[in-house]
């Protein structure tokens, strides 16, 4: 190929050249070609107590209502059960998941005891100052060194997509928020494959717009991405880990609290696929590249 042009004065290879041409052999045949993320807690953070986002909106209207711990406690019993009743965020039954999150919003404030603002009136209200809420920089943050990682990912050639057990809100909205849309290529979520993880659709539809994305940024004539050169960071050791290996995936499992490390030792997860920041993705990229810098 042709030498960049800050290299081609030069009869010394460069840094540059040796990116772009580590970049080439990770298109080219590398064991890696792409990095997919679970978002909710791996790239996309809550930054203040869910409890707290519910009972402001209560509160904003002068009603009575329980403490953020309280009402934390009851979003958590609602969720299980709305889920249960719509699951995946109702994709099979509903319009979309805004009626979803009207559903299981109510039911929040129904286990709370919040009856005044389940009021004919007053509910509206409240249930669109929740929501508009959770598309607000003021709720969520980045997780540390996600973007940095993304960007290590794409400067080596890498396909960078996610692979998540979401709807599309979170795609459309809330990484551009954040600035996470930048580095991203694809987006695979539980709504769109009509599963949740760990079911392999999602993680099968993740490989297939792998490969489709790695065809139109590096030739038509690469083969598919397969299980075995995708890398999948996610915070959960069944839905993330245990299932994107299950599928013949690379994997690391996020954990940045140390709470899951007992449970992972005890399903055999070597230490070394436990990382307590993202700030460790990008050796493991140059690792399974096998050039590590």
């Amino acid at each position: 190929g042709t030498l960049p042009t800050d290299c081609a004065a030069s009869p010394i290879v460069c840094d540059t050249h040796m990116k772009h041409a580590a970049a080439a052999a990770a298109r080219d045949g590398g064991a890696l070609r792409c990095l997919t993320f679970e978002i909710t807690s791996t790239l996309v953070c809550m930054s203040v107590p869910l409890g707290r986002v519910y009972g402001e909106a209560v509160r904003h209207y002068k009603l009575p209502c329980p403490d953020d711990d309280t009402m934390k406690a009851a979003f958590k019993s609602a969720y299980g059960k709305t889920n249960a009743e719509l699951p995946n965020f109702g994709a099979a039954s509903l319009a979309n998941e805004r009626e979803w999150w009207r559903a299981m919003i109510r039911s929040t404030l129904d286990q709370a005891g919040c009856t005044e603002a389940l009021d004919d009136e007053t509910f509206p209200l409240v249930f669109q100052r929740i929501y508009s809420s959770f598309a607000s920089p003021d709720v969520w943050a980045p997780c540390p060194e996600g973007a940095s990682a993304m960007r290590h990912a794409k400067e080596r050639g890498l396909v960078v997509g996610v692979c998540s057990n979401v709807y599309p809100r979170y795609v459309d909205q809330n990484l551009p928020l954040l600035g996470l849309h930048r580095d991203l290529d694809f987006a695979a979520t539980s709504y769109e494959a009509g599963a949740l993880k760990p079911s392999r659709d999602v993680f099968d539809a993740a490989a297939r717009k792998a490969s489709h994305v790695n065809r139109l940024l590096h030739g038509r004539t690469q083969p598919d991405v397969a299980p075995g050169q995708v890398l999948h960071v996610g915070d959960d050791l069944e839905k993330d880990y245990l299932a994107a290996r299950a599928v013949g995936m690379h994997a690391l499992l996020f954990d940045p609290d140390g709470k899951a490390a007992d449970a992972a030792a005890e399903r055999g997860v070597p230490a070394s696929d436990v990382i307590r920041s993202l700030a460790e993705v990008p050796s493991r990229i140059d690792e399974l590249l096998g050039a590590a810098v």
